[in-house]
């Protein structure tokens, strides 16, 4: 009998054997999608991103590469008839690259839990709760990466907001480039808003025509993300003129908008923050081997553990193409 084949029951014609019986369930949940869906749903951001087509699945390379483009070709020319054309060629792009970064949480199901539940219709129950457990655990902590600066944990964490977006934009390097030597590669960003009451508007109004007048630019920002006092102050603030989407099914219908950008707030996101950012310009990037997949070794029965383990894995990172599309407001009390 293989590792995990514990057998339930004492009549063979009935028995049922656990470990195929738990790694069926929790495959057959992750290849459907579901996990990932109930993860990316439970954050404002990620469904955002997942709205928007920005969860990129790659196959593979040792980093994940990223085409930026920091300026134009420089060969056009207005011409008459036979004459040359300016055939010059011109670099103008360059690439980011960022480094995947790890992340897992396990299905769990001790010895006791398994004794406890016999019969395959409590062992499924027992399974899907502890799968719930797993997807809760997964979205709380990748809300967190989507607004860190990636530092944590020995920079394991997910590259995030904090560092696509900063509140310093001509310093440091994100991507591998260096934001003091490329004017191109620096977002926008208003710091010291203060009283939210009276500067937020003003700001928010700034920032996003900051955000709009940018070379190679698609659209406009469509998504705001801030902490829910400020949320709260600036819908305030646009009421009666405040724009509600509707009529579709998106997970942001009932979203009020500022000139069509959707207003969010998370928990997650930093005290007296603003983000005015451009989906066409996000990416979250995912190995598509990773993609809250099992382990490869699938269903685990540890030698000094009396479990029965599913590790679930997570590779991936964020990125932009487009930095000074995107801005940022700070201090805002």
């Amino acid at each position: 009998m293989a590792i995990g084949d514990a057998v339930l029951g004492t009549s063979s014609a009935t028995a049922i054997t656990w470990g195929p019986l738990l790694s069926s369930t929790v495959m057959n949940y992750l290849d459907s999608g579901m996990l990932r869906d109930q993860v990316h749903k439970r954050s404002p951001f990620w469904s955002w991103l997942r709205e928007g087509n920005r969860i990129k699945r790659l196959t593979g390379g040792e980093r994940i590469k990223l085409p930026v483009m920091y300026e134009g070709s420089g060969n056009f020319k207005r011409y008459s008839g036979l004459e040359a054309l300016d055939p010059t060629g011109y670099e103008g792009i360059t690439n980011a690259f960022f480094n995947w970064k790890q992340a897992a949480t396990s299905v769990v199901i001790s010895g006791l839990d398994k004794r406890s539940n016999q019969g395959e219709s409590r062992i499924r129950d027992l399974t899907k709760d502890k799968i719930f457990q797993a997807e809760s655990t997964l979205a709380d902590n990748l809300a967190t990466d989507a607004y860190s600066d990636g530092t944590a944990n020995g920079s394991k964490q997910t590259t995030g907001l904090s560092a696509m977006v900063d509140s310093t934009p001509a310093t440091g390097t994100y991507g591998d480039i260096n934001a003091a030597n490329n004017s191109a590669w620096r977002n926008n960003a208003i710091t010291g808003v203060g009283n939210g009451a009276v500067n937020l508007l003003p700001n928010l109004r700034t920032i996003y025509n900051d955000c709009t007048e940018v070379s190679g630019v698609e659209g406009e920002p469509d998504g705001i993300f801030t902490t829910q006092s400020i949320a709260e102050t600036l819908e305030s603030l646009v009421v009666p003129a405040i724009r509600y989407t509707g009529g579709g099914t998106s997970d942001l219908s009932s979203r009020p908008t500022f000139r069509g950008a959707s207003i969010n707030f998370e928990s997650k996101c930093q005290s007296g923050t603003m983000y005015v950012l451009n989906s066409k310009h996000i990416f979250s990037f995912v190995h598509r081997d990773a993609d809250f997949a099992m382990a490869d070794g699938g269903l685990q029965n540890p030698v000094n553990q009396d479990a029965f383990i599913a590790p679930i894995l997570y590779q991936g990172n964020m990125g932009t193409n487009l930095r000074n599309a995107l801005g940022i407001l700070t201090g805002i009390t």
